[in-house]
């Protein structure tokens, strides 16, 4: 497990939200599941649509780097 605090400096309204990364290895495959709560307003919600591209950017470099 990672978790870390989130608090986006280009985002002026932000407040800081939490990112929790959970790794579950079974059979040789490893699962992720990534939560980001404290995401308190809507506006908050909506901007942090970008984690499917950051995974999908960290499954590529792990299959490329193994």
């Amino acid at each position: 497990m990672l978790v870390f605090t989130w608090l986006p400096d280009w985002q002026g309204d932000a407040t800081e939200s939490l990112v929790r990364f959970d790794l579950e290895e079974k059979d040789g495959v490893t699962t992720v599941r990534l939560t980001h709560s404290g995401l308190v307003s809507e506006s908050s919600r909506a901007s942090h649509w970008g984690w499917p591209q950051i995974l999908t950017w960290l499954q590529t470099y792990v299959e490329q780097h193994v």
